[in-house]
């Protein structure tokens, strides 16, 4: 049902209208910041085109056979592909889930169960850094299989930024010849990283980021969280409740003081705090842990900034406004930092999180060139 999805009006709008007119397109692309419900929105819209039991013309019903096969991933009509580990045998003309190690395969098990409770949880595997060309060949060996009559094949390739080069081509194929009762969905943050031969075959519907308020509310129905961390988190996260939920999650109060207290011990010269903090954050090898502690410094630096260059009002775009008097006695202990090249180096470090690099080492590292930036 679309009342599953949270925002997003005039996309849904728009789906429901295309649905009403019966002129479907053969692919869509979804275009949005990353965790605002573009993944859910194309189940639904999957369920949409197969239920049984509309409600008001354009509305699935969730309860018919079709809807919660869907909904648990598991309609052999339907099919989510998304980034996998290499196989124990990388032959690309093989199901790609079949070939699988054994705890890879219970992986993509658990993060499809996941997914199925949760159509906004973001699905994350190790290893699993590109979609793989086995993928889009399984697609198109099942795409062009019968269907009994009513039933419309969905396909649906979440970050489909991320295909590679070959991967691209032979979906490529498929677009410019479609069978009949099929649809393709892509999900994409990152638009600019798909070819543009891609882009031109799909109907493209972009996605809002969500408000503050949409998210605090989508948070309180789903997850018991103090009323605070969900402030917090729906504030913090951009306009993404998938990135709202992971934060609160792995410990948004806990991650967010850790984040201050490397930057404090960097600008007191406590190296020795800096290393601890940066071992501790990195133990385990938690890439997804670190992307987000690089996240909050990256978010107090943009804050410095907005301090530096706040108006009358400026007040209110401050994203740790809780912390705003910490914020400026730091913009007057160092007035003259490059917050720029500090933010450049920031992204630089989240870019090596995806590289055979010591995370401790990317922290360690990243603390000496920061200090350099303070002045």
């Amino acid at each position: 049902m679309w009342s599953n999805i949270t925002g997003q009006d005039e996309s849904v709008e728009k789906l429901k209208s295309i649905f009403k007119s019966r002129k479907i397109s053969h692919a869509y692309l979804f275009e949005g910041t990353d965790g605002i419900g573009k993944d859910a929105t194309a189940i639904e819209f999957a369920k949409l085109l197969n239920c049984t039991n509309l409600i008001n013309g354009d509305e699935a019903c969730d309860n018919c056979d079709n809807c919660r096969k869907i909904s648990a991933l598991r309609s052999e009509y339907f099919k989510l592909i998304f980034a996998l580990p290499a196989g124990k045998t990388d032959d690309s003309d093989s199901d790609p889930i079949e070939k699988l190690a054994s705890a890879d395969f219970d992986a993509y098990m658990e993060q499809l169960e996941l997914k199925s409770e949760n159509p906004y949880y973001k699905i994350s595997l190790s290893n699993a850094n590109n979609i793989r060309i086995s993928s889009i060949r399984d697609l198109v060996s099942r795409i062009y299989l019968s269907a009994p009559a009513g039933i419309t094949k969905v396909f649906i390739i979440s970050e489909a930024e991320k295909m590679r080069h070959e991967a691209a081509n032979a979906l490529l194929k498929i677009l410019e010849e479609p069978p009949k009762n099929s649809v393709i969905m892509l999900t994409t943050s990152k638009l600019n990283s798909l070819p543009q031969t891609i882009i031109g075959r799909c109907q493209m519907i972009h996605f809002e980021q969500l408000t503050p308020e949409q998210i605090s509310v989508k948070l309180r129905d789903n997850v018991d969280y103090p009323s605070k961390q969900i402030e917090l988190a729906s504030r913090i996260s951009f306009g993404s409740y998938s990135r709202a939920g992971a934060l609160l999650e792995i410990g948004i109060d806990d991650l967010r003081n850790r984040a201050i207290e490397f930057m404090v011990s960097l600008l007191k010269n406590d190296f020795a705090e800096v290393v601890s903090i940066s071992r501790t954050i990195s133990a385990k090898n938690d890439k997804e842990k670190v992307k987000n502690f690089l996240f909050f410094l990256n978010i107090w630096i943009r804050d410095l900034l907005r301090v530096k260059n706040r108006s009358e009002n400026g007040e209110t775009e401050i994203v740790n406004h809780d912390l705003l008097e910490r914020l400026i006695r730091l913009n007057g202990n160092f007035p003259n930092s490059d917050l720029f090249s500090i933010i450049l180096e920031l992204e630089e470090a989240e870019k090596l999180i995806g590289q055979n690099v010591s995370l401790s080492l990317i922290l360690i590292n990243l603390a000496i060139k920061l200090k350099k930036h303070f002045s």
